[in-house]
């Protein structure tokens, strides 16, 4: 969409100055914005821009309090996700306090919430509203907020736990050096998220900014650059649209909504900046924080077609190789993050670490009731009973100018889920494919009805082409059936053919198969309400059918992608894939591409391309064009069209 900001920036703006302003004026025309500043706890960020603006001289109209009080009253409730909201008080606190720009009074609550505000769940206190310490993004928002905080009041005293500053400096450092730690060995175990790594943005950003320690402002800073490299790396067309680790409806369904597109937008001038208010977006410009020329380069200017393979997480199993004990009380964090608070090795630290008034504490509870049954009467049980985690997973995605396939390759098959989002097929914008098992009927659960699987498939990819095997127990709660998301109106083309569901946007080719007999769905209103805020009801009537069903415990679902370059027409890549020939189920299925030869897999099955087995485990942690790192590496190296960057987290120094 061509927007002011788009249109500044060419005329020579700065990116960050163009972005404020864009966003300000967007508070009365721009649809998305309005309903978030009426309907989101995070307003103050809108309100940031408009300080920033002031702080540089430009005019923007007075201070709007009440978004600003919006977000105070959400710290003060000790409401979820609070710590979101933290750091614009912080920025505030740190970079205007001494201005004329806020009264007195006003900067007196942001102080009085952020020294009354309950920085982690070992302090007292019962916790109504249940807030969420344990996810990753989470964890770095609160240990930044916390030790930033304490840095800024160390002779001050907190009163939720009547220590002062410093120790609070001290508490929140402990915790969130473990976690610097952690995410530049193993990367993310959130991967990829469209969503969260603009929440771990916000902690890393003020941390870069305002944190006095030079180590841990050059760690948050190195991975504030590998964050912007994954979303380099897996975007198309100016939408970040890869597989990940949790998913929602609004920013999968509707690329525009990404927090992630935002902050790429800002950052490197391409993309979409109209899709609400973004608070990582904001925060970037608010800092001028640019991103490294050869990010965006790779953004902007990447190759005809390019492969990345990349490993993030870990498994539990592996702990005793990387040095981190499950059994070590101060390792708890690190598998808490990873959702694997009922695992075998981890239970009884999650026992000893979670009070009995938190949301997780009855399962934990009864998974260690479980474990001690089934040891006194001699009987196997699964160590491993975690539906939501968010262990190793090698991530595989092939793209060219017109299409990009990504999958998390054989990831966790046969197991439960959460919000893991396998894989996506997409050709741009909101032309995206994606197959699940249903994890319930609705829209709003995590997982729900397009959000995550009710049970994973074994998925693999290589270069353009994908099999997803279902098979899903008789005993499923979630229901005995797969369907795909295809939305037929975000398509300039599409044709059914031999089984086939073929789709063209521009250049861009998409084809899906299932191995069982389905039909479409009727549109469903409630998708609309999630995914587009007070404008639904325009975009169910001009949508088309999307949701094609399935019935069945099995099935395979293939994707194949092509191009204009390859086939020269729609025309030919659909006679080609529709005439292909494909045999078998489940357990040894074989589909003769038109594209690579004969491609096999099988539910206990290796994946083959032409004969050749294609590794699915054990990834380096990148390995693409642009970068060749091990895994539990502290040095990345990213060059592209003769520009470098390296990440030293040993030398602590990015250059």
């Amino acid at each position: 969409m061509k927007t002011d900001y788009f249109e500044e920036i060419r005329n020579g703006k700065k990116k960050s100055t163009a972005y404020l302003e864009h966003i300000v004026k967007g508070g009365e025309s721009n649809k998305y914005l309005k309903y978030d500043l009426m309907n989101n706890f995070q307003t103050v960020y809108f309100e940031l821009a408009r300080l920033e603006l002031l702080n540089r001289g430009i005019k923007t109209g007075p201070i709007h309090l009440p978004y600003i009080r919006q977000s105070l009253y959400r710290v003060n409730e000790r409401l979820d996700c609070g710590d979101f909201v933290i750091p614009a008080f912080l920025t505030i606190l740190y970079r205007y306090r001494d201005s004329s720009l806020l009264t007195e009074e006003l900067l007196q609550e942001l102080e009085d919430a952020v020294l009354n505000f309950k920085y982690w769940i070992d302090e007292p206190g019962e916790d109504i509203h249940l807030p969420c310490y344990f996810t990753e993004n989470h964890q770095v928002l609160f240990h930044s907020i916390e030790y930033l905080a304490g840095q800024l009041y160390r002779d001050r005293i907190f009163t939720n736990n009547g220590e002062n500053g410093e120790w609070h400096r001290e508490h929140g450092r402990t915790y969130l050096k473990r976690w610097l730690t952690w995410r530049k060995r193993f990367g993310f175990s959130e991967w990829l998220s469209n969503g969260y790594y603009a929440e771990d943005m916000l902690g890393l950003l003020i941390l870069s900014q305002l944190a006095e320690e030079e180590e841990i402002r050059s760690q948050a800073e190195g991975l504030t650059e590998l964050l912007f490299f994954d979303i380099a790396v897996h975007s198309l067309k100016g939408n970040f649209c890869a597989t990940n680790g949790r998913m929602y409806n609004a920013p999968t369904m509707n690329p525009d909504f990404s927090s992630a597109n935002a902050m790429a937008a800002e950052q490197w001038g391409k993309g979409y900046v109209d899709g609400g208010l973004e608070p990582a977006a904001i925060l970037l410009a608010v800092y001028d924080y640019q991103c490294s020329d050869v990010i965006c380069e790779i953004a902007l200017n990447p190759p005809e077609e390019s492969e990345n393979r990349q490993r993030m997480s870990l498994n539990v199993e592996d702990s005793e190789r990387y040095g981190i004990d499950p059994a070590d009380f101060d390792n708890i964090m690190l598998y808490w993050s990873l959702h694997t608070f009922y695992h075998r090795s981890v239970i009884n630290n999650s026992r000893k670490f979670c009070p009995e008034w938190y949301n997780i504490d009855a399962a934990v509870t009864a998974n260690l009731e479980k474990f001690r049954m089934c040891d006194a009467a001699g009987v196997y049980t699964d160590p491993d009973p975690n539906s939501s985690a968010l262990t190793q997973v090698e991530i595989y995605s092939y793209k060219t100018k017109d299409y990009m396939l990504s999958c998390a390759q054989n990831y966790r098959k046969g197991r439960g889920n959460f919000q893991q989002h396998i894989w996506q097929a997409s050709l741009g914008g909101r032309a995206i494919v994606f197959a699940t098992h249903p994890g319930s009927g609705e829209y709003k659960g995590r997982p729900n009805y397009f959000v995550g699987n009710g049970c994973m498939p074994k998925a693999a990819a290589y270069k353009n082409v994908l099999i997803s095997i279902h098979r899903i127990p008789a005993d499923s709660a979630h229901g005995l059936c797969t369907h795909a998301y295809f939305p037929q109106r975000e398509f300039d083309e599409v044709v059914m053919k031999n089984g086939w569901i073929i789709g063209r946007k521009e250049e861009g080719y998409a084809a899906l198969y299932s191995l069982k007999k389905g039909w479409w769905n009727d549109k469903d209103p409630e998708l609309f309400r999630s995914v587009y805020k007070d404008s639904w009801e325009e975009e169910f009537e001009r949508a088309l059918p999307y949701d094609y069903w399935v019935p069945g415990h099995a099935n395979v679902w293939i994707c194949e992608m092509g191009d204009q370059k390859t086939y020269g027409s729609f025309e030919r890549f659909a006679e080609a894939v529709s005439a292909s020939h494909i045999e078998g189920d489940t357990f040894d299925i074989r589909y003769q591409s038109p594209s690579l030869g004969l491609v096999t897999s099988g539910w206990d099955k290796p994946f083959t391309v032409d004969g050749r087995e294609i590794k699915l485990d054990h990834y380096k942690r990148y390995d693409n064009p642009y970068c060749q790192a091990e895994f539990d590496t502290n040095e990345y190296v990213i060059s592209y069209h003769g520009k470098t960057m390296t990440v030293d987290f040993n030398g602590k120094e990015i250059r």
